[in-house]
């Protein structure tokens, strides 16, 4: 995928983690949950990334063409199924932000 443009759709994905969570689970897993979101980066089809722990929640930008492709992104993460994901879609970026992330 390209990097963003002004023209790129993107979303940001609050997700809030399940309460049936298996915590063991969930740390085994963080290696690859961590090497998926590398590989996502580069393809460019996320882009900022923020956890809140004390609300067990975290925020994720998803550059796609509509929401179900980014369910499709989601879908690839290895701690998708321990939690709720609720998707927003965004306004284009302005010029600043894509310039910013055609540095990065």
């Amino acid at each position: 995928m390209s990097p963003t443009t002004a023209s790129t759709p993107t979303f940001m994905v609050f997700a809030t983690l399940r309460d049936d969570t298996d915590f063991t689970e969930f740390a085994a897993l963080r290696e690859d949950e961590h090497k998926q979101l590398e590989v996502l980066r580069r393809e460019g089809r996320i882009g900022a990334h923020y956890v809140s722990t004390a609300r067990r929640a975290t925020f994720i930008e998803v550059v796609a063409a509509d929401e179900a492709q980014v369910a499709e992104t989601l879908a690839t993460l290895p701690f998708a199924r321990f939690f709720d994901a609720e998707v927003y879609p965004t306004t284009p970026p302005d010029p600043a932000e894509v310039a910013h992330r055609a540095r990065s």
